[in-house]
């Protein structure tokens, strides 16, 4: 079993490296079978358990990559994924953040919406845009494109709160628009899927407009960008040119505060981490629209969360420093 392997290979590393740890770092959300694990693990051996923020240690992936000195100030962090468990509760995916090692404070978000079956709404595309097409006015869309969908009872749960956690991601954003387009809408054969055809039917439509994607008091919020594919597709414009648009969008409705906190002073570079961050056209398109900025970025660890534990230890380490 895929457990029983990670438990041998987490025993043989620590022999073979004569590891003895000083601290036990976990992901923030505790039904993790991994943050169960370090737990568990922490408990037996009398130390230190340190939950760190999903998002803010893929911020610090992204700094130690690049040797971002401790002392080197706070970046701006564009954390683009599927999900991880928020301080505040809901569950985040669409983030700027600003912080170091040490520290962060979040600057804007997506507009949460409800994830309709907990981890059901990230096999289940339609699940997620038909919140997103409710949220922007245009549900009878929703009605027409997945008609056989259990649209009634996914509204009433909801409404109700019953499974249906709020969600900033963006990951889950990518496969509300892919569903609108027609893009593996009734279920993915695995998370992403939709989001990768999505990429793949934007690449040939370089140049397209973005769709609109507007900022309030740190909330960016989708709903004008749900109602300009309704009226997009109306109008017949191409599916490439409105999955381009949606890609260019994205990217600067996170490049723009980001732009904004270096202007400022607060932030001395950019970073760009998260599962969204594979996909090639958004990180280029998001590089594109920071031009002449200090944009920091993957080459050697992954975007996604296999590079979280490089993260984790290091948040661990430098709260370590100040106990």
């Amino acid at each position: 079993m895929t457990w029983d392997a990670f438990l041998q290979a987490d025993a043989d590393y620590a022999a073979l490296f004569d590891h003895r740890p000083a601290v036990v770092a976990v992901d923030l959300h505790p039904d993790f079978r991994a943050s169960r694990h370090g737990a568990e693990r922490a408990e037996g051996a009398g130390l230190r358990l340190e939950p760190v923020q999903h998002h803010h240690a893929h911020l610090a992936t992204c700094l130690a990559e690049n040797l971002w000195p401790r002392d080197g100030g706070p970046v701006a962090g564009i954390i683009l994924d599927g999900l991880g468990l928020g301080p505040d509760g809901p569950v985040w995916g669409g983030e700027l953040l600003l912080g170091d090692y040490a520290g962060f404070t979040r600057h804007a978000w997506l507009r949460p919406a409800p994830l309709i079956g907990g981890d059901r709404a990230q096999a289940e595309p339609w699940r997620n845009a038909l919140m997103r097409l409710d949220q922007a006015g245009v549900g009878d869309w929703a009605d027409t494109l997945f008609p056989t969908a259990p649209r009634d009872l996914a509204r009433q749960a909801a409404a109700r709160g019953i499974n249906a956690p709020l969600s900033s991601s963006a990951g889950r954003l990518f496969d509300a628009v892919a569903a609108c387009l027609g893009l593996c809408p009734d279920r993915q054969g695995y998370e992403g899927e939709g989001a990768r055809r999505l990429e793949a039917l934007a690449r040939p439509a370089s140049g397209s407009a973005a769709l609109p994607l507007p900022q309030s008091g740190g909330e960016i919020a989708p709903a004008p960008l749900f109602a300009a594919l309704h009226q997009g597709l109306r109008d017949g414009t191409p599916v490439a040119a409105l999955a381009h648009g949606f890609h260019t969008a994205l990217a600067r409705a996170f490049a723009a505060p980001a732009r904004d906190l270096v202007a400022r002073g607060e932030a001395a570079a950019v970073a760009l981490s998260g599962g969204c961050f594979q996909n090639a056209l958004l990180h280029d398109l998001t590089v594109a629209a920071l031009s002449g900025l200090p944009v920091l970025i993957h080459r050697t660890t992954p975007a996604n969360d296999g590079g979280l534990a490089l993260g984790q230890a290091l948040i661990a380490a430098a709260r370590q420093e100040s106990h």
